[in-house]
């Protein structure tokens, strides 16, 4: 009986959570259709990638032992994932740049 509870209960917020997924990425679309030309929607969708990626900064920084190594090493890989997308303009690279430049430097030293 309680495994076939547990099967149910699993398979239940499989869909729940399948159908929660689906209705966040598909009802902006019919939601938004008419109003596109929107003058926030356009400030919205110029300035949050950028205040996505501050706050993502911030909140990494945020368990960094300031007093071992004063965050050489997370500032310099924040350092050189901002070189990377001033220089190549792409944020994927810029990621992947500053990721692997941060693991590089905490292994070596």
């Amino acid at each position: 009986m309680s495994d076939n509870f547990d099967t149910f209960y699993l398979i239940g917020a499989i869909l729940v959570a399948s159908i929660g997924t689906a209705l966040t990425r598909l009802l902006p679309f019919f939601v938004f259709r008419n109003v596109a030309d929107n003058k926030l929607l356009k400030y919205l969708q110029e300035t949050m990638p950028l205040l996505i990626m501050t706050l993502l900064v911030f909140f990494s920084l945020l368990g960094t032992p300031w007093s071992e190594t004063y965050g050489i090493y997370e500032i310099s890989g924040i350092f050189v994932a901002i070189l990377c997308f001033l220089w190549f303009k792409n944020s994927v690279f810029s990621i992947f740049a500053g990721i692997i430049f941060y693991i590089f430097i905490t292994r070596i030293f």
